[in-house]
C-alpha cells in the first residue's frame, strides 16, 4: 500500500473515531462478534437517520461491515483493520 493511500485511509479512520458516538460503537463491538441495529439504537437513543449516518461513516472508513437478516441489520467490526491503523486500540480502549 502506497504511503499516500495509507495516509488517506488512516485519516478516514481517525475522523470516524473522533465522534463520541462512533467511538463508543467501536468499543461496544470490540467485546462481541456482532451487534444489531436495535442494540445500538437503544444504547444511544438517536433517531434512525442519525444512526444510519454513524453506520455509514464507519463503513466508509472500512471499520464496519453489515449483514441483513429480515428486518434487522447486524454489524461487525473489522478488528484487523483497526489494529493495522491503531495498534493496541482493543487493549487501551476497552
Amino acid at each position: 500500500m502506497a504511503s499516500s493511500e495509507f495516509s488517506a485511509q488512516a485519516i478516514r479512520i481517525f475522523k470516524a473515531l473522533s465522534d463520541p458516538t462512533r467511538y463508543q460503537m467501536v468499543r461496544m463491538l470490540l467485546n462481541c462478534n456482532e451487534l444489531g441495529c436495535v442494540e445500538f439504537e437503544k444504547a444511544f437513543e438517536l433517531s434512525k437517520p442519525a444512526m444510519s449516518h454513524h453506520y455509514r461513516v464507519l463503513e466508509n472508513a472500512g471499520l464496519l461491515s453489515s449483514r441483513k437478516e429480515g428486518a434487522y441489520v447486524y454489524f461487525r467490526l473489522d478488528k484487523e483493520r483497526l489494529e493495522r491503523f491503531l495498534p493496541g486500540f482493543d487493549q487501551a480502549h476497552l
